[in-house]
């Protein structure tokens, strides 16, 4: 049976999602619970990788094994075995061919900006404390250069294992939620630190020290060397999936 499972984590423990010999991974942590449950070695297979210090609020993973169980066994084991900033809530049993990686599908990332003077204890962990207050209409203007489908490759970390640059973004926007300013960025997939470049890039047009069509100036100069730094990676979080309805994998809640 082919399993679809739904989880959330705190990234700030974790060396990324990928098991790496030596080092703590979300990848690791949950495939060593579900052997606990199952009684068998198993290899869980994500939406998408995400890196050291980032954080999920919707990763889907799929996992096959013989051995029969109910829903409710699976997450009750996995609420057990799964350490305290790694959660899933949601399993069921999936199509045989359902692949969360290569099935159709979008993503939302958000990244968060905490721009106030004094920094924050409780959230420290989940946003860029920046000390100006960021100009969230100019970030709007620049954000909106980056929807539709095209070569991303001034927003390409270094060794990225994807075959091409080419990237279909279908929202990306700019919100204040109170002392929090929030980029969102929408896509049916994104390049390595895609948009965690994007964050840096648009935080220099926030701050005043670009303008906002500098954004269009580093998407045409497809060099990474155009764009900004690339924000630290505790203020990213994948907050959703989507997937077509015949996929075999529900919307978040």
């Amino acid at each position: 049976m082919r399993w679809r499972l739904h989880l959330e984590y705190d990234g700030a423990g974790f060396a990324g999602w990928q098991v790496q010999p030596g080092q703590r991974t979300v990848q690791g942590v949950v495939e060593e619970a579900l052997e606990r449950f199952l009684g068998h070695p198993v290899r869980v297979f994500p939406a998408g990788r995400t890196d050291a210090g980032v954080h999920a609020k919707h990763q889907v993973i799929r996992f096959d094994t013989l051995v029969e169980r109910t829903d409710h066994a699976v997450l009750g084991a996995l609420a057990s075995f799964l350490p305290p900033d790694v959660a899933c809530w949601h399993a069921a049993v999936t199509d045989p061919d359902f692949d969360p990686r290569h099935t159709p599908h979008k993503k939302l990332y958000r990244y968060r900006f905490l721009d106030r003077g004094a920094p924050s204890a409780l959230r420290r962990s989940v946003v860029w404390h920046v000390r100006r207050e960021l100009d969230v209409e100019r970030m709007q203007q620049a954000a909106a250069c980056l929807q539709g489908t095209h070569d991303f490759s001034s927003f390409r970390a270094t060794g990225c294992a994807s075959t091409h640059p080419v990237r279909t973004v279908v929202a990306c926007r700019v919100v204040r939620r109170h002392d929090e300013v929030h980029l969102e960025c929408e896509g049916t997939g994104f390049l390595r630190h895609m948009v965690r470049i994007v964050a840096g890039t648009a935080h220099e047009v926030g701050i005043g020290k670009r303008k906002p069509a500098w954004m269009l100036e580093v998407l045409k100069a497809r060099s990474r060397v155009a764009a900004g730094r690339t924000a630290p990676a505790h203020g990213l979080c994948l907050e959703r999936i989507w997937y077509d309805e015949h996929a075999g994998a529900q919307r978040s809640p």
